[in-house]
């Protein structure tokens, strides 16, 4: 439950707002902020459900977030 509270914290913080996450995961704002809170959860396999589709989301964000660079880290910078 602990690992479950803490992953729909990050995955909030990187949507923006829990409304953006629960419109992700097909459930109420409300749900989303228990969830955080730790104060309700869903039942076992609808977490198992959730965990999938939040890693799978947080996944595609860190690729899209690290395609779009304006510079190479590669390149050294001109003086």
């Amino acid at each position: 439950m602990h690992r479950f509270s803490i992953l729909m914290l990050h995955a909030s913080q990187a949507f923006g707002a829990p409304a953006h996450l629960a419109r992700v995961l097909g459930c109420t704002p409300q749900d989303v902020f228990q969830w955080i809170s730790g104060t309700g959860c869903p039942g076992p396999e609808e977490q198992q459900h959730f965990e999938r589709l939040l890693d799978g989301a947080l996944e595609k964000m860190a690729a899209r977030r690290s395609g779009s660079r304006r510079w190479v880290d590669r390149q050294p910078v001109a003086a």
